[in-house]
């Protein structure tokens, strides 16, 4: 099929719930600064209910749900204790969804990745768990301006791979995803094996897909 042809010209990715199972790293590594403050650790129940808007947020949220009170000074220590452990375990526990391998071997348009993690972090989990996947673009958040829904990079995507913005697909499992593609002003298609309920992801009106299957027909047009 030429690319003229196909149904989109470009497609972004989130990472977390939505390419790659990633709940049991990120709790492992928030309940290192809960542990060493004796703050009852998470689950990864509870950590599915506070992810979504980047590893800061979810850490305040953790420290919120549990009754802890810190000051701006503490956060940064305990983020930092965070970081630390989650850069040496990242890939500790992930692992892709089944058929999403299969999936982003078989795109013949420009594909990337568009995360809310520190960017560094996205770089380096990109490389150990899709290493040899030849992603156009892997990016996550360099500054608390770009984080999702700030449009910023998709617009940026597009306008590197001189795609129409009506001709690019954003792919996400979160309101943040959501509200991301509507900024931008770009196509959307939401999973319900991410780290959302199906019966929100309903509720947003927006294409809600089952399957990689399903996710891989959509992208394709069939």
């Amino acid at each position: 099929m030429k690319n003229e042809d196909k149904k989109y010209k470009g497609v972004l990715f989130d990472l977390d719930g939505t390419i790659l199972f990633t709940l049991s790293d990120i709790t492992a590594s928030i309940n290192v600064p809960l542990k060493n403050r004796n703050v009852k650790e998470l689950s990864d129940k509870e950590t599915r209910e506070i992810v979504g808007n980047g590893l800061l947020n979810a850490l305040k949220k953790a420290f919120d749900k549990q009754e802890y009170e810190y000051t701006l000074s503490e956060l940064d220590e305990a983020y930092t204790e965070l970081m630390d452990y989650y850069k040496k375990n990242a890939t500790k526990y992930c692992k892709p969804y089944d058929g999403i391998v299969d999936l982003l071997n078989s795109l013949e348009i420009p594909f990337g990745i568009l995360s809310n993690k520190d960017d560094s972090l996205v770089k380096q989990i990109a490389k150990e768990v899709f290493d040899g996947i030849n992603f156009s673009t892997v990016q996550g958040m360099t500054t608390k301006e770009s984080r999702k829904p700030n449009p910023t990079n998709v617009i940026n995507f597009a306008y590197k791979y001189d795609i129409k913005i009506e001709d690019l697909l954003y792919v996400g499992d979160s309101e943040v995803d959501f509200r991301t593609a509507k900024n931008a002003g770009c196509s959307l298609a939401l999973v319900s094996w991410g780290y959302r309920d199906k019966s929100d992801l309903l509720k947003l009106d927006e294409p809600v897909l089952d399957t990689v299957v399903e996710l891989k027909n959509f992208i394709i047009g069939s």
